[in-house]
């Protein structure tokens, strides 16, 4: 058992490693990071130890269910895509579908093996790996501000905006919000001065990403947590958010283009109604897991000279307009159960545990930003989402 913990403990740590090592699989097949492998071994030895051992698998009962039905849709819906992509496609696709599931099972693996007297000392080191990150995010502002030679790799040009590990401000943002939401409910819960320090660095790095649906995610932690138990948060926050508009034209470039719809926000709205029409398409059932790249394709999304789409051609620019397009209504319902599941058994004790109030923020704000960006199957967002939930089945054992 201590070497499952310590391979989560590496796998955790992998956040920090973020898009920095990467395996390509094949041309439309994406490529595997250094978390996914970590994830997978940390399953697998679990199940060795549990097998040889001849020990019971407790199963998180309030979420397993539907994530297994959502796991079960999706496979349906994979099988059935055969009809219209070739072989190789589908078994591509099937990665994806493998790789939810394994971070999935990672919420079994935390349920199963962390003490909840243990919690504290996990909790604290998620944040000490938050510190880390934003660090290195700073540090990357300072030493490699322009992205721009990413291009060639299929990733956007970013330029003066914290990126991190993860060369991508967006993603990098609602993983300094999933940290900042754990951080301040420490804080307000413990009046420990450090964990005020860490919110406060976290909200720093989370403002020069620059990212809009961060920004959103920020104001629904912040909101939460206010409302549950510190109203002058709320305040706090738009005095804060006013004065970063007042100061750094940047922001309020953002800001402006969102309510104006500059060319980013334009190509989120175009990207919207190619989903909507693919799940017009594929009502019922979708296109398949993971084949959105290749029903885009087909229906001729891609320039000319970007046959493939890139990193993001295989996703849409919202997590459940991905989902309803590539499993159709049935995965859609469970899917729509499995995130409904897990934001009302974190809701319980919501003003009194620390944890549920970080991880109901968090999870919330996880929610909303993925239906502006992809966010909720990025593979190190997916392991904060699942672990998160495998520890507060252990708080509610």
């Amino acid at each position: 058992m201590n070497i499952v913990k310590l391979f989560l403990i590496t796998t955790l740590f992998s956040i920090i490693i973020g898009q920095l090592i990467r395996f390509p699989l094949a041309s439309t097949a994406g490529a595997i990071t250094l978390t996914d492998i970590l994830v997978i071994v940390t399953d697998i030895l679990f199940l060795l130890y549990a097998i040889l051992l001849k020990s019971i698998i407790r199963l998180p009962k309030k979420t397993f269910f539907y994530g297994m039905m959502f796991s079960l849709a999706a496979l349906t819906s994979t099988i059935l895509a055969a009809n219209f992509f070739s072989f190789s496609q589908i078994i591509t696709a099937s990665f994806f579908l493998f790789r939810f599931v394994a971070y999935f099972f990672i919420s079994v693996v935390v349920y199963n093996i962390i003490k909840k007297n243990q919690i504290g000392n996990w909790i604290n080191f998620l944040l000490l790996l938050a510190v880390v990150f934003s660090s290195l995010g700073f540090l990357q502002l300072l030493i490699l501000p322009d992205l721009s030679f990413l291009v060639a790799y299929g990733w956007d040009p970013h330029q003066e905006r914290i990126v991190s590990t993860f060369l991508d401000p967006n993603f990098a943002g609602i993983a300094f919000a999933i940290f900042l939401a754990f951080s301040t409910s420490l804080y307000l819960y413990k009046k420990n001065y450090i964990y005020l320090g860490i919110a406060i660095l976290l909200l720093f790095v989370l403002v020069f990403t620059y990212s809009r649906s961060s920004y959103l995610a920020l104001i629904t932690v912040m909101f939460v947590i206010g409302v549950a138990k510190a109203p002058k948060l709320i305040i706090l926050t738009l005095l804060f958010f006013l004065t970063s508009v007042l100061v750094s034209a940047h922001i309020r470039e953002r800001i402006v283009g969102a309510a104006t719809l500059d060319e980013t926000a334009q190509a989120r709205v175009e990207s919207w109604q190619k989903a909507l029409t693919i799940f017009k398409n594929n009502f019922l059932f979708g296109t398949g897991f993971n084949t959105y790249r290749f029903a885009q394709s087909k229906q001729g999304n891609f320039a000319y000279d970007n046959p493939q789409g890139g990193h993001s051609g295989s996703g849409t620019d919202s997590s459940i307009l991905l989902v309803a397009a590539t499993t159709g209504i049935f995965g859609l319902s469970f899917f729509s159960l499995l995130i409904f599941s897990i934001l009302q058994f974190s809701f319980h004790n919501l003003k009194t545990n620390y944890l549920k109030l970080a991880s109901f923020s968090s999870i919330l704000a996880i929610l909303v930003h993925s239906q502006f960006v992809n966010s909720f199957f990025f593979p190190q967002i997916m392991l904060l989402i699942w672990f998160i939930v495998g520890i507060n089945h252990v708080q509610n054992n």
